[in-house]
């Protein structure tokens, strides 16, 4: 645990600082490999995250599949299960409220996706770094993890090339991506 929240603290604050123009230019990157991904082409639903301090802005690439027909879903805080859900968003502009720890999520009034539904589409995964076997480091509250304990889909790890580092710490409960994407790279994992 302490080597995770030491890896937090070195890349948080980096990744926040960000400026926006390479923000923008890097999701850009990120946006064209993505177009690329034959997991990606044949889902009809995506699960993917809502790029918030720093991370990488893939939100153009999401409005083109939304434009596509394809259905993008989010992960939203349940009140009363007490727990993330995630629920389709058809409009990537108008689609969102600030749910909890201030990142937009789906409005309220959109039903959540079924869980047996979200076990077999392709996953686009946030997180704080990544390495080449799959390992992924998040921000420590589980989010994903929990939403992805049970799928059997295709998880995609997003970032920056500067994220991958030789060797995530892991325990049992962190969820392995199948590939990780960069503004310099694809990299399929083992």
């Amino acid at each position: 645990m302490k080597a995770k929240d030491e890896l937090r603290q070195l890349f948080v604050p980096r990744r926040m600082s960000l400026e926006g123009k390479f923000v923008r230019r890097a999701g850009e990157e990120i946006s064209a490999r993505l177009e690329k991904i034959k997991e990606i082409t044949e889902s009809g639903m995506l699960a993917a995250f809502h790029p918030s301090g720093g991370e990488p802005d893939i939100g153009g690439f999401l409005e083109k599949q939304i434009t596509k027909g394809k259905e993008i879903c989010f992960p939203r805080f349940n009140m009363a299960g007490r727990k993330y859900e995630m629920a389709v968003v058809a409009d990537f502009a108008e689609g969102f409220v600030k749910g909890r720890f201030g990142i937009l999520e789906p409005k309220a009034e959109k039903p959540a996706v079924q869980e047996n539904i979200l076990k077999k589409i392709t996953w686009l995964v946030p997180g704080i770094a990544f390495d080449r076997n799959g390992g992924r480091l998040g921000h420590g509250k589980g989010i994903f993890d929990r939403l992805l304990s049970d799928a059997s889909g295709f998880k995609i790890g997003i970032c920056y090339e500067w994220q991958m580092i030789e060797s995530v710490p892991s325990d049992g409960r962190d969820v392995m991506m199948d590939m990780i994407v960069t503004e310099s790279a694809v990299y399929r994992c083992s």
